[in-house]
C-alpha cells in the first residue's frame, strides 16, 4: 500500500471541462484572438495557463498575462461551478481514507480555486492536503507533488501520483514517484500510450485506482 496518494483535479476527480472551455473562450475573446477550439483545450487541461497561452497558442507576453487574468476571472465566478464529481470517485476516497493512506490533490489550479471546488463538490473532507498553483504560476506538477509528499512525510518509493495527461507522467517521473495514469479523463486514452509515458499502473475507472494505489493487483491490460 502506498503511503501517500496525490491526486491531479481536472480529468481525474472531476470533469471540468466545460467550466475550463468557458474560460478559454473568455480569454482568447479578451485578447481579440479566435477560439482555437475544444481540441485546443484538451490539449492543454492540465499544463500551466502561461505555458498554454504563450507556449502553445503562441500569444505574447503582454497577451498572454491579459488572457491569463481574464481566463482567471471567467474561473472565478462561473468555471468553477460548470464541474461534477466523476463516478465512483468519492467511494474511491472513502476506502483509501479507512486504509490509513495520506491523500492529497496536486494540481496546476490555483489553490484558492481548488479548496474552494472541492468543498462545494464534497470532497474536500477527504483531503488531508491540497497543493496548488500560487499567484505567480511558479510551480510546476513536480514542485507540488513534493509539497504533498512533504506534507505526508513519506519517500518517492511510498508516493504514487494519479492523474490524466502526460503532464502528470512528466511530474512523477522529474519526482521518482510511482504513476498511474487514468483512462477516462482528458489525457490518455489506452493503456499502451499511457504505458509509454512511464506509467506503472492504469485505471479505466476511479474504481480500479483503489487496488493498484493498495498494491494488490498487478498493472491493467487491455
Amino acid at each position: 500500500m502506498y503511503k501517500c496518494i496525490l491526486f491531479d483535479m481536472d480529468g481525474t476527480l472531476v470533469n471540468s471541462f466545460e467550466g475550463i472551455r468557458h474560460a478559454y473562450q473568455a480569454a482568447f475573446a479578451a485578447v481579440s484572438k479566435p477560439f482555437p477550439g475544444e481540441v485546443f483545450v484538451r490539449k492543454v487541461i492540465g499544463a500551466p495557463l502561461p505555458q498554454a497561452f504563450a507556449g502553445l497558442a503562441k500569444l505574447t507576453i503582454q497577451e498572454t498575462k491579459r488572457a491569463v487574468r481574464a481566463y482567471r476571472e471567467y474561473y472565478q465566478s462561473k468555471g468553477k461551478y460548470e464541474v461534477y464529481v466523476y463516478p465512483e470517485v468519492s467511494e474511491t476516497l472513502r476506502l483509501l481514507k479507512e486504509k490509513g493512506c495520506f491523500l492529497a490533490v496536486a494540481t496546476l489550479k490555483r489553490e484558492s480555486f481548488a479548496l474552494e471546488m472541492l468543498e462545494h463538490l464534497g470532497l474536500l473532507h477527504c483531503m488531508d492536503a491540497v497543493c496548488g498553483a500560487d499567484g505567480d504560476d511558479s510551480f510546476t506538477k513536480a514542485d507540488l507533488i513534493y509539497m504533498g509528499m512533504k506534507k505526508a512525510g513519506a519517500g518517492g518509493k511510498e508516493t504514487l501520483l494519479v492523474g490524466d495527461t502526460h503532464y502528470d507522467a512528466r511530474g512523477a517521473r522529474e519526482t521518482g514517484v510511482d504513476f498511474l495514469a487514468v483512462t477516462y479523463g482528458f489525457g490518455f486514452r489506452t493503456t499502451r500510450e499511457a504505458k509509454e509515458e512511464g506509467a506503472r499502473w492504469t485505471a479505466r475507472s476511479a474504481a480500479e485506482i483503489l487496488p493498484a494505489a493498495l498494491k494488490t493487483e498487478p498493472v491493467y491490460t487491455e
